[in-house]
């Protein structure tokens, strides 16, 4: 049986927008708190209505998270620690990962501390994204180790992907983002 450690809202579902917010599980599990923006790719269906390999963000549900380290290391620009989402129905290896600079995406979630370039100081190349993500991505490392010690055996935790704010959400931004 799985339980709660993140929660992803996304602003629209079928549509070209990139952006949405992740939310973790509080130390003491009473609330979600909102961690970070994320970027994924835009929903792009096949002729049977399901996400495209490699070209859209998986559909909304709930799927279980297992860590990964497997790869090159962060030091040698590889992604390091980070979750995959399990059971994504004819989806595979869709993880949530630090981001690169280039926001370089096939399916996957990356957790930023942007929500959109309009604006904003962020261009995609800034090295600053890496940075800030990988910080993100240690936070989210942080409370997976101290959560995983109170749930040993109960199975594995999980994401909810939804369009809608979970009932517990902390919303204020500026006490909430890096």
């Amino acid at each position: 049986m799985a339980w709660d450690f993140l929660y992803s809202v996304r602003r629209t579902y079928h549509g070209e927008d990139n952006w949405g917010d992740l939310y973790m599980k509080s130390a003491d599990e009473k609330k979600w708190e909102l961690l970070s923006y994320t970027y994924e790719l835009p929903w792009k269906a096949d002729a049977k209505g399901k996400s495209i390999n490699s070209k859209s963000r998986v559909e909304m549900g709930v799927y279980e998270l297992t860590p990964r380290t497997d790869g090159p290391l962060r030091k040698d620009n590889g992604k390091g620690w980070r979750l995959q989402l399990l059971n994504t129905k004819h989806r595979s290896g869709i993880e949530i990962h630090r981001a690169a600079p280039s926001l370089f995406i096939e399916g996957c979630i990356l957790p930023v501390h942007f929500n959109g370039f309009q604006g904003s100081q962020i261009l995609k190349g800034d090295p600053t994204i890496r940075v800030m993500s990988t910080e993100l991505m240690d936070k989210i490392m942080s409370r997976w180790h101290t959560l995983l010690a109170k749930h040993s055996g109960e199975g594995n935790p999980s994401i909810t992907i939804a369009e809608t704010l979970p009932a517990e959400a902390v919303t204020n931004r500026s006490h909430s983002h890096a």
